[in-house]
């Protein structure tokens, strides 16, 4: 396996990685793997980093816009220690991407979510195993982070909807939100209620 810190294996996305960093010196040299406990019965999946998001920071869904609408729900939940998630703690929740490069565009390639699978695998371990005995729950934010999870798990993808939960393992849940992007929040396909019922929901399968 290769190790996430070495990982190469996407020649678009390593290139545009060096690209942004002759750009921008201080920013983030290797992929942007998963932060928060690893031992946390919850787990959220992203998309991918941001510029200057995770790309920056080095944590996935601080430093944006994205991030910023994101914790002020869970800190609401106390899935957070506060509001900015430039200083917040994660309470028993892990925070990861599908794909751990910052892409062009913010889109990647099919290929590029299937070469990052075993590097979401791992972020998930944790939580996947035969012989969980308390629930764990995974948090899909998007479409693409909805069909990755499902891959990773070995499980027929189910349809994407916003607030749709399925028990795929014993112990093991699986819930779809809608990506806290800019643009769904600003024309509201995602408001705060909404993903705050999501995170709640979260919170209660969990236990």
């Amino acid at each position: 396996m290769t190790t996430l810190a070495t990982c190469r294996r996407c020649e678009r996305l390593t290139d545009f990685r060096s690209d942004i960093l002759a750009r921008y010196p201080d920013y983030q040299k290797t992929p942007i793997g998963a932060w928060g406990a690893a031992a946390s019965r919850m787990i959220l999946v992203g998309l991918a980093p941001g510029l200057h998001g995770a790309a920056r920071t080095g944590k996935a869904f601080v430093g944006d816009a994205s991030g910023q609408f994101l914790f002020e729900s869970l800190y609401e939940c106390g899935l957070a220690t506060s509001p900015d998630p430039e200083i917040a703690r994660l309470v028993n929740l892990r925070i990861t991407n599908a794909v751990k490069c910052l892409p062009p565009g913010n889109l990647p390639t099919t290929g590029e979510v299937s070469a990052c699978r075993e590097h979401l695998r791992a972020d998930l371990f944790g939580m996947n195993g035969q012989r969980m005995r308390r629930n764990r729950v995974i948090i899909c934010l998007g479409t693409l982070a909805h069909r990755a999870v499902y891959r990773c798990l070995e499980q027929p993808v189910q349809p994407f909807s916003h607030g749709a939960s399925y028990a795929v393992r014993p112990h093991l849940h699986v819930l779809s939100c809608y990506h806290p992007s800019r643009l769904n929040v600003n024309t509201g396909r995602l408001t705060k209620r909404m993903l705050l019922d999501v995170l709640r929901r979260g919170i209660e399968l969990a236990g």
